[in-house]
């Protein structure tokens, strides 16, 4: 049976098992290829489909999931999720009913579909020769290769709420690799989107190329504590990694410095930071979320001050609350919490601009790893790769340099915001951030 047939199947099957239940399926299909000189390397097409469910039983909540869409294996699945009710803790929950959402499929492009593998091949061909052809310091272009991307997904319940969403994307990318003497450099960029027809070879090309030759004639700084202007090519990633600690559930299990912080002012006067599953600068739109709860904008950190955490109905009910409409869960997951489009409103002032605010700052577009970098305690340690700036203006290249400190005090150190985002299609967006002050080791 396909998955529309399985979920309804295990709605018939899972009536009057359990007080409430709710499934989560999803199916997803993926082709892909790789080139490396001039030649298609590898091919890869996967499937993926899958369903799970929680059920409820005397308040007691029990998971399960399927990969194999047969009666018996739904009956199978169901049958350990009530099993499992026995060993876990008692909740109070109420699953919503259906409400009205809008019937448009915003995630979901249908002139992709004609896209296929022979295209993005020529696409990929020409994307290699072309970064080539950029620049004669580049050796080499190890990395290089395309997507396309399309999947269902299903929320339903005991209510006789079902929900469903369509979406699809495509994405094309290169890294190459620069030598200049015995120095090599790594650049690479990927476009990710919904239109085939805005991708362009000369972009991507132009943008990886020169990210391979950027921080060729790096020079040593100073160590100490200076001010420092995370580009908006690594902001994103820089907040992403500090997540957790607005979500409820955190709070709940102790593993959040926010808990209790409602209220109060967390960050600087220039820093906020919103949930905005349908906003107008994002290109997914979120109209509920893995519980079939209604999402909505929120302003979580809104001029500094923190006015609200993220809730799932499970961490909302043991707070006293209602839910925000961030629970998150694949089907072969717990109920978890996440963010539905994550931003940073932008500020007034462009990237150059914002270095123009101190006499001397490090303007950071590469991070290295993450191991150093601690969501509960906020601590920050992370390797880095930029430019040393004086008056606004790019002196030189820096590498090797380590950065170090707090999450909440680099918030906290926020003095501004950026106007640019960096990718159209990302989820999560944040604009350059210019911070006061930041350890900076050599």
């Amino acid at each position: 049976m396909n998955i529309t047939e399985a979920v309804s199947c295990m709605c018939d099957l899972a009536k009057g098992e359990a007080e409430q239940f709710d499934i989560i399926a999803s199916t997803d299909h993926t082709e892909g290829l790789s080139v490396f000189q001039g030649q298609v390397q590898n091919t890869e097409i996967s499937d993926s489909v899958g369903l799970g469910i929680r059920v409820i039983k005397d308040g007691h909540p029990g998971y399960a999931h399927t990969e194999r869409l047969t009666k018996d294996a739904l009956g199978q699945t169901l049958k350990d999720a009530l099993c499992h009710t026995q060993w876990t803790e008692k909740i109070d929950i109420e699953l919503p009913g259906a409400a009205q959402i809008p019937t448009d499929e915003p995630n979901y492009d249908p002139s992709l579909e004609s896209l296929d593998l022979a295209q993005m091949r020529d696409f990929c061909i020409q994307l290699e020769k072309e970064t080539f052809a950029k620049c004669n310091e580049i050796v080499n272009i190890p990395y290089l290769g395309g997507d396309i991307e399309s999947s269902l997904s299903i929320v339903a319940n005991h209510t006789g709420l079902m929900y469903s969403a369509k979406s699809n994307s495509v994405s094309a990318g290169v890294g190459a690799v620069a030598a200049r003497g015995e120095t090599k450099k790594l650049g690479h960029f990927v476009k990710n989107g919904r239109r085939w027809d805005e991708f362009n070879v000369n972009e991507i090309a132009t943008k990886a190329a020169g990210y391979a030759v950027e921080l060729f004639g790096a020079k040593k700084i100073e160590g100490g504590v200076v001010p420092v202007v995370f580009s908006e090519r690594i902001s994103s990633r820089l907040v992403g990694m500090y997540t957790q600690p607005f979500i409820a559930e955190a709070m709940q299990k102790g593993m959040s410095r926010l808990a209790g912080k409602e209220g109060e002012t967390i960050a600087s006067k220039e820093f906020s930071l919103w949930n905005d599953p349908t906003g107008d600068l994002f290109q997914h739109r979120f109209y509920f979320d893995s519980e079939g709860c209604l999402t909505r904008r929120m302003k979580v950190v809104d001029g500094g001050v923190f006015n609200e955490a993220l809730y799932n109905l499970e961490s909302a009910s043991k707070a006293g609350r209602k839910t925000t409409g961030n629970g998150a869960r694949d089907f072969g997951g717990k109920m978890g919490t996440s963010f539905y489009n994550l931003c940073v409103p932008p500020g007034t002032m462009s990237t150059s601009e914002l270095l123009k605010l101190f006499p001397k700052c490090l303007l950071v577009v590469r991070l290295e790893g993450n191991s150093g970098c601690n969501a509960v305690s906020g601590e920050l340690s992370i390797g880095a790769h930029g430019f040393w700036c004086e008056n606004g203006v790019i002196q030189h290249p820096v590498d090797g340099v380590t950065l170090s400190g707090n999450f909440f005090d680099i918030i906290k150190n926020v003095v501004g915001v950026g106007n640019e985002y960096y990718n159209p299609f990302a989820s999560y967006k944040v604009p350059a951030l210019a911070i006061s002050e930041l350890a900076v080791s050599c």
